[in-house]
């Protein structure tokens, strides 16, 4: 949810003036008694790449990892990876969708899964593990666990969607028929997780995890256009996110770039793979690759995945 993740910083910087301190050690890293809660989410600012260094006719590159964390299960691994990219230039971007079976080269771990870059050395491991297969410098990477997720979309006040297709997993607890559907919390975990329904299940399952985060973006664009709107979300974020490495000229720029860059103009595509269990990238991951890195930007390469070769949200 690109808007939660980025699009509220500005209005955080407008916060300072009311909340002083307190919003100056957020922005340090600091988790404020009486202010902070629960964190639905862990911002990190990879020191490689600086923002303030960055051209700004460039894209700014932003992992984005979904950890599997949750009561029973230890080791945090990465299970939805997604990098995005926007050039707040042309006003568009793309979200580049990792499946957990695709198999890379993890430092410390050898050839393996990529969701294990996370239980090995958190999300900034994870966009190095990407920055390296793609050769798109990362910037920043964002971690949320299953009940960050639950909280953050409980906290927004949920939102509608319209489902492509049905789905009818009950490990997932999935159960949809294609139209317009309410997401709260459970209900989008529930499609976010599902990966029995399909063929190609992991695959397309990391398709819908964008396809979720897009439908999200467009309603939150919609409803914190106003300042009020814009300072509820921005209290949101300070009670429920733990920055490192970032401080206030990374919140400012970074809300700039989220709302210049629309949902309706990020496109959604999936990397192609081969094999079965441990899935390696097919050869035409080397054009994907090309394409999004120059600009941020689909220009030859489809949208899509396997399954949806060119869906329309």
């Amino acid at each position: 949810m690109k808007r939660l993740l980025v699009g509220a910083l500005t209005s955080i910087v407008m916060m300072a003036a009311l909340t002083g301190g307190i919003v100056g050690a957020w922005s340090m890293g600091v988790r404020v008694p009486g202010v902070s809660g629960a964190t639905y989410l862990k911002a990190v600012r990879l020191h490689s790449h600086f923002i303030d260094g960055v051209d700004p006719n460039k894209p700014i590159f932003v992992m984005l990892v979904g950890s599997d964390l949750r009561p029973g299960v230890g080791g945090a691994r990465g299970d939805a990876l997604h990098l995005l990219a926007v050039n707040p230039r042309l006003h568009a971007g793309t979200i580049v969708d990792f499946p957990r079976d695709t198999c890379t080269d993890v430092p410390g771990r050898g050839h393996v899964r990529i969701n294990e870059a996370n239980s090995q050395g958190g999300p900034a491991l994870d966009a190095q593990v990407v920055s390296t297969m793609t050769g798109a410098p990362v910037s920043y990477s964002v971690e949320i666990d299953f009940a960050g997720f639950l909280g953050l979309v409980d906290g927004v006040g949920g939102f509608n969607m319209n489902v492509p297709f049905s789905m009818h997993d009950s490990f997932s607890n999935a159960d949809f028929e294609p139209g317009p559907k309410f997401m709260n919390g459970v209900v989008a975990l529930s499609f976010a997780r599902d990966r029995h329904t399909f063929g190609k299940g992991d695959i397309q399952r990391s398709w819908n995890q964008a396809y979720l985060m897009l439908a999200a973006i467009q309603k939150l664009e919609a409803d914190y256009r106003t300042a009020a709107g814009r300072f509820q979300l921005a209290a949101l974020m300070v009670r429920h996110t733990e920055l490192a490495g970032l401080g206030i000229s990374d919140l400012v720029r970074l809300g700039e770039i989220a709302d210049q860059v629309p949902a309706a103009n990020i496109k959604n595509v999936t990397i192609p793979l081969q094999g079965s269990g441990c899935l390696d990238l097919a050869p035409a991951s080397a054009a994907l690759f090309a394409d999004v890195r120059d600009d941020g930007v689909l220009e030859s390469y489809p949208a899509g995945s396997p399954s949806l070769p060119d869906p329309r949200p």
